[in-house]
């Protein structure tokens, strides 16, 4: 194939040549000389009209988490006869990954039988499953005007890459309903073989056993311990997947995961409910095979506009009602930034007797990509959506239902555990 510069040659060749006949000035004539050479070379100093190349790529897996970083290695060795003086050799990569060390774009100089290895490093940013490759290989001329290009498809390599969770070290939700088995609810109760929650003043329905010696000496009043037993109940989370939630939806899967895993640990039973333009349900289990189903499922939801809502509800309590008992711990993650999806919610919410709302704070999360944050239109319009939400969040709150807001720029584990501060301290829950 020909580049641009062929064309370009060829016209000022004509060009000259006109000029040079209408002026009939030989002088003029003679610069065509160069360009005679010049495109002659361009002709007789070609590539080879078909690369007999081998194209191989190495690759440790193909499952990745967000934000690891993968090597890469390519290995190129050329079958031919001829030497290819300038190979060009571009790997093809996802959007969704960044070059973080080596290239993916070499010039190289292959002889008969000469292999070459291209090494280079990426960095998973974003949940999905990508394909690297194809490998585009181009050879040309040292004058850059004619060369060859093959299109290698067998480099193809999948990679799945995995949204990350949190561990959460302690859980500072409650629930109405705990069970008697050992969870990471806390339930407080008398008894032996009980952990210890605090002092409290000495009651006469407490036992003698109990009373705390040391607090009674230095407060000069009896003091008797407090206990807690820890217990587990199901646990039922409804993701809300709908259009506008596109810039919070990684947030959102992250608490799912992260809480999954944590309550899983607790041997309770979890349960999911994606909502999108279709309602996605995995049922209640204490199987640890139940995080490696959601991290699948969540590998490849994306945001969905609504088209009918009644639907949508009617599916969402269809499922609701028949596979999750009305009185499992349900959490509702959602931004709370949709008037139809709100609605929704908070009607499911209400119809549930143990359920509150976990909503990552969505107009912080987009102002941050504002650049020009000191332009008085820009804050005006920030401040407006601020009293607009807080404003849908008092409406959902006054219906009943708690709702929790966290900020997405602190570590989802962080939040949990400055929220169990705050519900310790209050003395009450959250």
């Amino acid at each position: 194939m020909f580049t641009p510069k062929i064309r370009w040659t060829l016209a000022s060749f004509f060009a000259i040549l006109l000029l040079g006949m209408g002026f009939r000035n030989w002088l003029i004539l003679l610069a065509l000389i160069p360009l005679t050479i010049l495109t002659l070379t361009y002709f007789v100093i070609q590539p080879p009209e078909e690369l007999d190349l081998e194209v191989i790529r190495e690759i440790e897996q193909t499952r990745y988490q967000e934000g690891e970083h993968v090597k890469i290695t390519l290995k190129i060795k050329n079958h031919g006869k001829k030497t290819v003086e300038m190979l060009e050799i571009l790997d093809t990569l996802p959007m969704q990954v960044s070059l973080k060390k080596g290239s993916n774009h070499v010039m190289t100089t292959l002889d008969p039988g000469e292999e070459t290895t291209v090494r280079y490093e990426i960095r998973c940013d974003y949940r999905g499953r990508w394909n690297i490759g194809p490998t585009h290989i181009r050879a040309r001329n040292f004058t850059n005007s004619v060369y060859t290009v093959a299109t290698y498809e067998e480099t193809i390599s999948d990679l799945i890459v995995i949204p990350n969770f949190e561990l959460i070290k302690d859980m500072p939700f409650r629930t109405k309903y705990p069970k008697i088995s050992d969870g990471p609810f806390h339930s407080k109760l008398k008894g032996e073989g009980l952990d210890f929650s605090g002092v409290r003043e000495f009651t006469s329905s407490d036992s003698i056993g109990r009373i705390n010696w040391s607090a009674t000496a230095k407060y000069n009043k009896l003091f008797t311990n407090e206990y807690e037993l820890f217990r587990s109940a199901d646990l039922l989370m409804v993701l809300d997947a709908t259009e506008k939630t596109g810039s919070v939806l990684d947030e959102e899967i992250k608490a799912v995961l992260s809480l999954t895993e944590h309550f899983l640990k607790y041997k309770c039973r979890v349960g999911l409910v994606v909502i999108r333009d279709v309602v996605d349900r995995f049922d209640l289990s204490s199987s640890r095979q139940q995080l490696m189903k959601f991290t699948e499922k969540l590998i490849d939801v994306q945001a969905t506009k609504i088209d009918r809502f009644n639907i949508l509800k009617q599916r969402l309590d269809n499922n609701l009602d028949q596979y999750f008992p009305n009185n499992c711990l349900t959490i509702f993650i959602t931004p709370l930034i949709d008037k139809r999806i709100n609605n929704i919610l908070v009607q499911t919410a209400r119809r549930r007797r143990n359920s509150f709302f976990l909503v990552p704070a969505i107009i912080d999360s987009e102002w941050r990509f504002i650049k020009d944050k000191e332009n008085p239109a820009n804050v005006l319009v920030h401040q407006n959506l601020k009293i607009r939400r807080k404003t849908e969040i008092i409406k959902v709150y006054q219906k009943g239902v708690i709702v929790i807001e966290w900020d997405i720029s602190v570590p989802f584990s962080v939040f949990m555990n400055k929220l169990k501060q705050i519900s310790v301290r209050r003395g009450g829950n959250r």
